[in-house]
């Protein structure tokens, strides 16, 4: 457990940290407005905000209660949430709700996926089927089956990760079969801890870093 919470906190810091470029988009008249800010701080339930000096035309779409949508560019890809305002800029400070949970990564072209190689412990109520991966993101993975598998079906997943990393475990939804290779597979992720999710976000940040 020990292990895990520093993964997070590491994670985290790396991700989201002072200094970091990020907008804040949002509807105003019909029209998207993005404006282009910096993080403060990053706190354990929010991102403290600096907004540029022409925030004051957008003032009320900077209200406590306002919903919006952040893009935090970091080295590992685009971070993209939808926040609610927890402090107006006429305030101290102006913060939005930051929830771990929400966040979705789009990455970017440093993580090599196609060389990640793991092997998968696919369970059933009947057996256990170990596979290889070929393509790990966090919103899906591909990997190799030499039994045919049906499309829809759900598998209770372990992800054996090399060099000591240890093992991730999620559930997960078959969504295709290549119609090209039969024993190609994608799938979704349809359950995953916190802590399961960020020692994945780790792990391809560990395995982008190695491959430089």
């Amino acid at each position: 457990m020990f292990f895990n919470q520093v993964l997070f906190i590491i994670l985290s810091m790396d991700l989201l940290k002072s200094g970091q470029k990020l907008s804040l988009s949002f509807q105003k008249e019909g029209n998207l407005v993005e404006i282009t800010c910096v993080i403060a701080q990053v706190l354990e339930d929010r991102l403290v905000i600096e907004l540029p000096p022409y925030f004051m035309r957008y003032i009320k779409y900077l209200e406590v209660g306002k919903r919006l949508t952040v893009k935090v560019f970091s080295k590992l890809g685009t971070i993209d949430f939808n926040t609610v305002i927890i402090s107006s800029p006429l305030e101290d400070s102006f913060s939005v709700e930051l929830d771990y949970n929400a966040m979705k990564l789009t990455p970017g072209k440093d993580i090599p996926f196609i060389n990640a190689i793991e092997l998968m412990n696919l369970k059933s109520k009947d057996e256990t089927l170990t596979v290889k991966t070929f393509e790990i993101s966090t919103e899906y993975i591909k990997f190799y089956s030499d039994k045919v598998l049906t499309v829809g079906d759900t598998f209770d997943c372990e992800l054996l990760l090399p060099k000591d990393y240890g093992t991730i475990i999620f559930k997960i939804t078959l969504t295709e079969n290549d119609p090209v290779y039969d024993n190609e597979y994608t799938a979704v992720y349809s359950m995953m801890s916190e802590e399961n999710r960020q020692a994945l976000l780790y792990y391809m940040y560990l395995y982008s870093n190695n491959s430089d």
